[in-house]
């Protein structure tokens, strides 16, 4: 630290006293502006070398995944077998996890780059970093009692993978379902439960489990456990062949009495849903991140066909109809982008994002992506349903951003519950506040004023209301989005508003609900013969085990 070398001598208040106190400010205000000055030009440096930092991972990561074969990969559903050293290479399996533990230590729209574009190669490879750095890591960086818990830390920043087991078959993702239980001892925790669809669980060094803790004082409450993946008593055994995502593996879990230290309990004698809670809004935001990044590579390969392929004397891409579809697909990709800004920018005391604006960000991203993707897989007509095109891959692949981390029904239940109840609308409005978009707010409160807030129709317009509202504050903000065409993204999201309000949800009587229940009733009794015919057996739809 500088510090002064010459010491200011005390003097009666006369006009040289005057004099000197004055030359005296005057030398502390230059100092202080020296310091000012030489402070940003250390700050501008130090965030000049972050950015060059992330340019230079960025290029080199690109590089190197433009030589694997994923399409091979989806095929053998298994990834390229350099991946994993690839990611571990470039220090991806530890995005945001702090320098002194080994990892990147990046902020997260940084992290959030990185995913989308690994996205736009493989969802799959994407969706792998997700899991590892927003699911499972975080809540093992929470529990610093944990034996050994740096070392750990620093394994999982150099690829010993970590899963998320929390889904289950008669439970879903829902807390309040899950039976799996923690049986709490003095020093040992014994697990015993089935978990379904758990991402990377064969390939992970470590899974972090939720259960019901079973104790004399627990009251049922939820427990996070970090168990080894070669505990006794843990069993892999079912590979779940899903649709899309065909190069990450997904398993069936058994835990048989799984003893582990109770020291390995994360959340404590705390209530382990908060964790469990935190991980899936990260989660939320990597999803939308990845939907990003499959729709940018959806519409890059549907351009690029469209450039070449001619539709009489013209080519396709010259069509005005083919250029307007092309022009909103990028408009939905300027409203993704910056509502990840937003939700990167827009987060808690704890450095998290803020719940309802990741939720928001993840519906929109994820339902998007699926639109686009279908749009262009039918501007490719016979190709784009072709296995040996990309887009047939990003369609499979795109599929399941509407159910991770939250079916879109679920979560446009959950935003619309939010903005009606009196005990989370304050913080709603709060998030409305923010983005400088209070009178929206106030609207979407006025517009269902009198509808029943506990209707499933009416929750899920309240939620529509909520993630197109955000949507269209975030794009007439502007301080979300670099893109020319902002203006033009706003209308987009204006014009989405004003259908949505065309399927405004009316008052149904009762009557009316029962002509839909008994409409359904005669359709099952109708196709009855069809339902019991050999082809459709229970054995054949095998639905037995998740229900």
């Amino acid at each position: 630290m500088l510090r002064l070398h010459h010491t200011i001598p005390m003097c009666n208040r006369d006009s040289h006293g005057d004099e000197l106190a004055r030359s005296a400010t005057e030398f502390i205000v230059g100092l202080m502006a020296m310091y000012t000055q030489v402070y940003a030009q250390f700050s501008e440096a130090r965030e000049r070398t972050a950015e060059g930092r992330a340019a230079a991972l960025y290029s080199s990561l690109i590089a190197d995944l433009s030589q694997l074969n994923f399409a091979d990969a989806d095929d053998r559903r298994a990834f390229p077998p350099t991946l994993h050293s690839i990611l571990a290479r470039h220090g991806l399996f530890g995005l945001t996890t702090p320098g002194e533990h080994g990892g990147l230590a990046l902020p997260l729209q940084e992290a959030i780059n990185l995913i989308s574009a690994t996205a736009s190669f493989d969802v799959s490879a994407a969706s792998t970093l997700v899991i590892h750095n927003f699911l499972a890591l975080p809540c093992i960086q929470a529990a610093p009692h944990v034996p050994e818990q740096k070392h750990i830390i620093w394994g999982a920043t150099r690829g010993d993978l970590c899963a998320f087991a929390l889904t289950e078959p008669g439970a879903g993702s829902a807390p309040r379902h899950i039976e799996a239980s923690a049986l709490m001892r003095e020093d040992k925790v014994r697990i015993s439960g089935r978990k379904i669809w758990i991402g990377l669980a064969d390939w992970a060094r470590w899974i972090v489990c939720f259960a019901r803790a079973s104790e004399p004082d627990a009251k049922g409450r939820l427990v996070g456990v970090l168990v080894d993946r070669q505990a006794t008593g843990l069993k892999v055994t079912h590979e779940h062949r899903t649709l899309g995502l065909r190069g990450i593996i997904q398993n069936t879990l058994e835990f048989h009495d799984v003893e582990v230290p109770r020291s390995y309990v994360l959340s404590r004698d705390q209530d382990g849903w908060s964790a469990a809670a935190s991980s899936m809004n990260r989660g939320r935001v990597g999803v939308a991140a990845m939907g990003l990044g499959a729709l940018e590579r959806a519409i890059q390969v549907a351009a690029s066909y469209a450039s070449h392929r001619r539709l009489g004397k013209l080519r396709m891409i010259e069509n005005s109809y083919i250029e307007q579809l092309f022009g909103q697909m990028v408009l939905r990709r300027e409203v993704v982008k910056a509502m990840l800004a937003a939700s990167c920018r827009l987060v808690s005391a704890q450095g998290a994002p803020n719940v309802h604006l990741a939720s928001a960000t993840k519906v929109l991203s994820s339902e998007w992506c699926g639109l686009v993707a279908d749009q262009c897989v039918q501007l490719l007509g016979g190709r784009g349903y072709d296995e040996g095109a990309p887009l047939a891959k990003i369609y499979r692949d795109a599929r399941i951003l509407r159910i991770f981390e939250g079916p879109t029904e679920a979560l446009l239940s959950h935003l619309g519950r939010c903005l009606l109840s009196k005990a989370t609308r304050d913080e709603v409005a709060d998030l409305f506040r923010s983005v400088g978009a209070a009178s929206v707010h106030a609207a979407a409160i006025e517009e269902l004023s009198g509808l029943n807030e506990t209707d499933g129709a009416v929750l899920i317009y309240a939620g529509w209301l909520t993630t197109l509202g955000l949507a269209k504050a975030v794009m007439s903000a502007g301080c979300f989005s670099a893109s020319d065409c902002t203006a033009a993204a706003a209308d987009l999201v204006s014009s989405e508003l004003a259908t949505l309000r065309t399927r405004a949800p009316a008052r149904q009587s009762v009557e009316v609900r029962n002509r839909a229940s008994r409409t359904l009733t005669t359709f099952l009794e109708d196709a009855a013969w069809s339902i019991r015919s050999p082809v459709l057996t229970d054995d054949y739809l095998r639905l037995v085990q998740y229900v």
